[in-house]
């Protein structure tokens, strides 16, 4: 199993409400694509947090990181829903040790 990490900050004119609709619409949207098999949202515990949102998209394999990458469902979420929204993030792919 691999995970696809997104820690990420929203631009100051986005209320929390959006970004949980964001990521509800995420979860709805990306789970729709052959071999991704989950999609979760977090929100940082701590207030002064570095980055204050999570979303984890996990993979069956390593194989469906590319396939993801440029499918199209993705491909038209990140560049009109998620990227404009999310205007600080770090992502990262991990392949699940245990």
């Amino acid at each position: 199993m691999v995970k696809h990490l997104i820690v990420f900050n929203v631009s100051a004119e986005v209320s929390k409400e959006s970004c949980l609709a964001m990521a509800a619409q995420a979860r709805e949207e990306l789970m729709r694509i052959p071999g991704v098999t989950g999609v979760s949202f977090g929100v940082a515990v701590a207030e002064n947090a570095s980055y204050r949102y999570l979303l984890i998209i996990d993979f069956a394999d390593e194989e469906v990181i590319d396939f993801y990458r440029d499918h199209p469902i993705h491909v038209r979420f990140a560049d009109e829903v998620f990227r404009p929204m999310a205007v600080h993030r770090i992502t990262t792919d991990y392949r699940m040790v245990f």
